[in-house]
Parts: structure tokens; C-alpha cells; sequence
């Protein structure tokens, strides 16, 4: 059996035991603080990562450049994480509701509200990210990673 054939099916699998598919989960204080803790050194090493890729003459391969796109939308990610992972100690209780129940209508109460049911929609960040990332390695694997044009004040 292929491992193409062993993801899909468990794939397909997954889609008849379906889980709760929560956007950030919750953590107990302790937990927090070094969850936050660990996306800030992922949005600080991503930085550098950034920025070192640039300042070689891998920014000018096109699967680089798809690469380095991925690695700012990732860095945009967990900083919206974090400001949600905040929000969800702010806010009321009476935000989290048990699975299966069904809300009538949606009051927000304030900005805090808003914007956090804003962020929870983080997959909107994190999955073009990993398709980024997928294009530029699926580029580099092919060896398709020819010189994109040449930018501006770079030889």
C-alpha cells in the first residue's frame, strides 16, 4: 500500500469520525503562558528566517519566493493567535458553549467580542501559508526553482 493511498483512506476516514474542530483551543494559565511564550519565538525565528533567506540569492528562485510568503503569512498567524489566545481570557464565560449547542442569534457585546470571533477564523492565515510552503517545496522537488525576475537595487 502507497503512502498516497494510506493518507487518503485515512483521511476519508476522519471524515466519518468527525471531532470537534475548535480554531485555537483554550489553555489552563500555566499552559498559557508558555504556549504564548512558544509563539513568540516561532513569529521571531520565522523573522529572521525571513530575513536571512532574503538577503541570499535563494530569494530570487520563484520556489524560495513562494517559501518566504508562506513564512510572513505563518508569522501573521501566530501573531493573531496570540492576540486570541489573550481575548479568550478576557471575555466572558458565557462564550464557550458546550459542543452541540445550538445559538439562536449572536450578541457581541464589544470590540473583544468581535475581534475574537474574527480570529478564530485563524485558518484563513494558516492554510494558504501551508500551501505556499507546499508549492515552494513541491518546486524545489522538480527542480523547477528557476530565477524569477531580478529585483530592483539586487544584482
Amino acid at each position: 500500500m502507497t503512502l498516497l493511498f494510506r493518507t487518503i483512506l485515512l483521511l476519508l476516514l476522519g471524515c466519518f469520525l468527525p471531532e470537534n474542530a475548535l480554531a485555537f483551543q483554550p489553555h489552563a494559565y500555566s499552559g498559557l503562558y508558555i504556549h504564548q511564550l512558544a509563539h513568540f519565538f516561532l513569529i521571531v525565528s520565522l523573522f529572521f528566517f525571513t530575513v536571512k533567506a532574503r538577503q541570499t540569492r535563494l530569494a530570487s528562485l520563484k520556489a524560495w519566493q513562494y517559501i518566504i510568503a508562506g513564512t510572513w503569512i505563518l508569522i501573521l498567524w501566530s501573531g493573531a493567535t496570540m492576540i486570541g489566545h489573550f481575548l479568550d481570557l478576557e471575555i466572558e464565560n458565557s462564550m464557550h458553549l458546550p459542543p452541540g449547542t445550538e445559538i439562536s442569534h449572536l450578541y457581541l457585546r464589544g470590540w473583544k467580542e468581535t475581534l475574537y470571533y474574527i480570529l478564530k477564523l485563524d485558518h484563513l492565515l494558516a492554510v494558504p501559508a501551508m500551501l505556499f510552503f507546499h508549492r515552494g517545496l513541491t518546486l524545489l522537488r522538480k527542480g523547477e526553482s528557476t530565477l524569477s525576475s531580478p529585483r530592483q537595487g539586487h544584482p
